[in-house]
């Protein structure tokens, strides 16, 4: 079982925001997940749990995870898909330093650390046996990655 600390502006597990493509998949293969497929400028490992989007020049701008068997993904000294998905989101939101923060079981993304959630579900709960909602998934991003969502959002 592998553990990955959720470093938002940093890292999660061995792979870090800013490096490049080719180094994301060796970091990825040295501890047993070698590159599963990619799809544009998307990477995938470990039976897809870990996705590594990358920009323009091919850096790392997104890493988003979901929950696995073989991986555990801590944030701050909690599995984000062991706990129901409020707790984490307060966690998370302590931790922002950007204010009050609104729970939404759709998609969250705390500005200061550049750290998403996507869809509070009970069928992620796959540790728990579906008895809660937990995160579909848990990301990071870049300042690309937060503009490139503000700009969406926007419809710039």
């Amino acid at each position: 079982m592998q553990v990955f600390e959720i470093l938002p502006l940093e890292a999660i597990g061995p792979v870090r925001l800013g490096a490049a493509r080719a180094t994301a998949r060796q970091k990825m293969a040295a501890i047993g997940f070698p590159l599963e497929h990619s799809h544009d400028r998307v990477d995938y490992f470990c039976e897809s749990c870990v996705q590594v989007s990358h920009g323009p020049n091919d850096e790392v701008s997104f890493i988003g995870v979901c929950g696995n068997p073989n991986v555990t993904f801590m944030f701050k000294g909690v599995d984000v898909f062991a706990h129901s998905a409020t707790h984490v989101f307060s966690v998370m939101a302590a931790s922002d330093n950007s204010g009050q923060h609104e729970f939404s079981s759709y998609e969250y993304l705390f500005p200061t650390q550049i750290l998403t959630l996507w869809d509070a579900d009970e069928q992620y709960d796959r540790q728990g046996g579906e008895s809660r909602e937990v995160w579909g998934q848990v990301g990071i991003g870049t300042s690309a990655y937060m503009a490139a969502i503000r700009a969406i959002k926007t419809g710039m």
